[in-house]
């Protein structure tokens, strides 16, 4: 493709009105990039794949490049993630990967791009949804930094993921818990990665491996985040990562836990059964085998 005349892109654009709904990429559209995780943002060198939601509607979308804007108010998501650019080069493209805009978002060649994508309306009947999408230069060092890993562990089996770090003495009592517990915890692995604070449910999912078929490594995760380890009990958001499966997280405490993994893995009991064993604190509590 030839792109030596495409002008970098200086500052925000108007907003763009797509003519065919899809989902939404910035990248090398040279790099040969197909994206196989889920999650609203994904990220491989040269490449960012977003999901632009359930609706029909056909995006508008707004663009900006260059300094720092700090994020925008008033939208119903916003979420970012590092883009390596090898190539110095990166566009606007719609699902088949083909670019919208003939303007070059890698203003400042290769290396780290901060991007910031802000969305409303993604899911919402009627109504076409919005985008800003806000493309960085990151610190150059002159060492090209390693993209963000494309998954979370290569385990497979149940995972415990630790997204909070504010709490080390809450943290150690847990696993002091989980490991004088039965065996019934033994098939959890533990990530107690800083590469995750502050990930929500999604982001989490979007880096649990796939086999070829699409299959997750982990279909269940338990999330230790800040509401997590502020509790006694330790209730865990328990997220369900079964393909086309939309069962609701709900909390539940470390002790009921161990039986929770064990039935879900022998698949004595569905996910939105035990969702339903709620307390009215939305915490499921009760130990049974």
């Amino acid at each position: 493709m030839q792109r030596s005349t495409w002008p970098l892109l200086d500052g925000r654009t108007r907003p763009l009105k797509m003519k065919e709904w899809g989902d939404l990429a910035v990248m090398d559209p040279d790099a040969g990039k197909q994206p196989r995780r889920r999650g609203f943002l994904a990220a491989e060198k040269d490449w960012l794949h977003i999901d632009a939601g359930s609706t029909l509607e056909n995006p508008i979308v707004t663009l900006y490049a260059g300094d720092d804007p700090g994020a925008g108010s008033g939208w119903d998501e916003v979420e970012e993630i590092t883009v390596i650019s090898t190539t110095g080069f990166l566009a606007l493209c719609d699902s088949g990967y083909e670019p919208l805009r003939k303007e070059n978002l890698a203003t400042a060649g290769v290396g780290p791009y901060l991007v910031r994508v802000h969305a409303s309306d993604r899911s919402s009947d009627g109504k076409k949804p919005r985008f800003l999408i806000q493309v960085i230069p990151g610190e150059r060092t002159g060492a090209e930094p390693e993209p963000p890993s494309s998954t979370i562990e290569k385990a497979a089996g149940p995972l415990l993921v630790r997204t909070s770090f504010e709490q080390p003495d809450e943290w150690a009592r847990l696993l002091q818990a989980l490991e004088g517990g039965s065996e019934h915890y033994e098939s959890i692995t533990v990530i107690g990665n800083r590469a995750y604070a502050g990930f929500t449910a999604d982001q989490i999912q979007a880096r649990i491996g796939r086999d070829d078929e699409g299959w997750p490594n982990s279909t269940l995760v338990l999330i230790a985040d800040e509401g997590a380890l502020a509790s006694a009990e330790f209730p865990l958001l328990a997220v369900n990562n079964l393909p086309d499966d939309d069962d609701d997280a709900f909390r539940i405490t470390l002790a009921a836990a161990g039986s929770f993994v064990v039935n879900m893995e022998l698949a004595n009991t569905s996910f939105g059964g035990w969702g339903c064993g709620v307390d009215a604190d939305g915490v499921y509590r009760e130990e049974h085998y």
